[in-house]
């Protein structure tokens, strides 16, 4: 009996370190030329009308605002391109150009350039771009610019643009992850940063975000695919590997439903942010 149990464990272990790798293959192959999926588009264009709702559907991605502009200030100055006299001012991302990929109707965007950050905002959404825009009306701030685009158009005339590059909640809705990534870290200046905030594919996500995020209705139905998240040393090899990216920290994060609130934590069981540098 205890070799019958040693050789079903034996089986399971080559099984999900088989499926593992089917998976990985999957992530890191660029058999998709585009990364945006239609699908992913519609269903993210028809929130346009409470994307600014801060207590609506989407109040989750109002409250993690304030943690992932801290995740992009630090990291930035971290690798002292943050001048010091800015540090900890609203100053903080003057001079510092910045793309937001898969900005939707801007909530990051904006934040970003109310510290002084020169900031592109692109989506493929048509509708989400023009409620990017029209939000944008209140602030006045010149240093917004909206473009309805995918990272592979925009990446054709943005080679080595950018200073730092965010895409906060988008890789997991992604088609061809390897394109995109590789793409995002195009648009970079060697030496710039990639900043990167998704849902890692445990049992633990899928509980957390499909389970109870959508079924108790945090989080709007039908938003994610659990198949399509990616885990974090998955992320870090396309990076390492194929974009030739440093990976600087990377950080697990928690969201509590029930207070609104989101954290940094020691797990990446749920969900995680990266940071890389493109190598000089």
């Amino acid at each position: 009996m205890i070799m019958i149990n040693s050789k079903m464990n034996s089986i399971a272990k080559k099984t999900n370190l088989a499926n593992s790798y089917i998976i990985f293959r999957s992530l890191t192959q660029n058999h998709v030329k585009e990364t945006v999926n239609a699908h992913e588009v519609e269903h993210h264009s028809n929130m346009k009308d409470y994307w600014w709702n801060t207590n609506g559907p989407l109040n989750a991605l109002h409250s993690f605002n304030p943690l992932r502009v801290s995740f992009i200030i630090n990291g930035l100055t971290n690798m002292k391109k943050i001048e010091t006299k800015n540090i900890g001012t609203r100053q903080s991302l003057e001079n510092i150009k910045i793309l937001d990929v898969g900005c939707g109707g801007g909530v990051l965007t904006e934040a970003l350039a109310r510290l002084d950050g020169h900031v592109t905002g692109i989506d493929p959404s048509k509708e989400l771009i023009t409620i990017a825009n029209d939000h944008s009306m209140f602030l006045r701030n010149k240093n917004i610019k909206y473009l309805n685009e995918s990272i592979e158009e925009h990446v054709t005339s943005n080679t080595e643009s950018y200073d730092a590059i965010v895409t906060s909640e988008v890789l997991e809705h992604v088609s061809n992850k390897y394109g995109f990534l590789t793409n995002c870290v195009d648009c970079l200046k060697p030496g710039g940063s990639l900043f990167i905030t998704t849902p890692n594919r445990t049992i633990f996500s899928w509980l957390s975000v499909k389970v109870i995020g959508e079924t108790f209705d945090f989080i709007p139905k039908g938003t994610h695919e659990w198949e399509k998240f990616i885990c974090p040393h998955e992320l870090q090899s396309i990076l390492e590997i194929n974009c030739k990216c440093d990976t600087i920290s990377i950080n697990g994060l928690s969201y509590n439903p029930f207070t609104n609130r989101w954290s940094w934590t020691d797990s990446t069981d749920v969900s995680y942010a990266i940071h890389a540098v493109k190598s000089t």
